[in-house]
């Protein structure tokens, strides 16, 4: 079944959606709003699930402050880069462009940008905002699936 991919921002949180058509309710998840205010030194770090590529691990530094599995096998992960934006998004280029994975249909603003990718049998975006209440950092979303 074909994915429907979207980011949509709203009241300040980043939602981000990757879903199979017919899945409305299952679609769309807010950023972890204690990651939209915490800064890297302050956030509470949650492990990653067996089931997430590791190809696609955050980089060293990188808090995951939020894990949630979705149905056909979808990871959401949000956490938080203790970088500032333009060096979390080269971060997260490389880790995506490299590892067997390659980008596309990406795009880059002025504090948030976002980018789909694929490889090693999945497929995802991810998202990331600069993070203005704690200078220097920057919130990662990552959500992704089997191929």
């Amino acid at each position: 079944m074909p994915w429907r991919r979207g980011l949509v921002a709203a009241s300040g949180a980043s939602l981000l959606a990757l879903g199979t058509c017919g899945q409305e309710a299952d679609q769309q998840q807010p950023a972890d709003a204690s990651t939209q205010g915490t800064c890297t030194k302050d956030a509470t770090p949650v492990s990653l699930p067996s089931a997430y590529p590791s190809q696609g691990a955050l980089p060293a530094g990188y808090v995951v402050t939020k894990v949630e599995t979705r149905t056909e096998g979808r990871i959401i992960v949000t956490g938080v880069s203790p970088k500032d934006f333009a060096a979390t998004l080269a971060d997260l280029q490389k880790t995506f462009s490299t590892n067997g994975w390659t980008l596309s249909q990406g795009e880059v603003e002025k504090d948030d940008a976002e980018s789909n990718f694929s490889g090693n049998g999945f497929r995802g975006r991810w998202a990331i905002r600069a993070l203005d209440q704690c200078d220097g950092n920057t919130t990662v979303s990552v959500v992704t699936g089997p191929s």
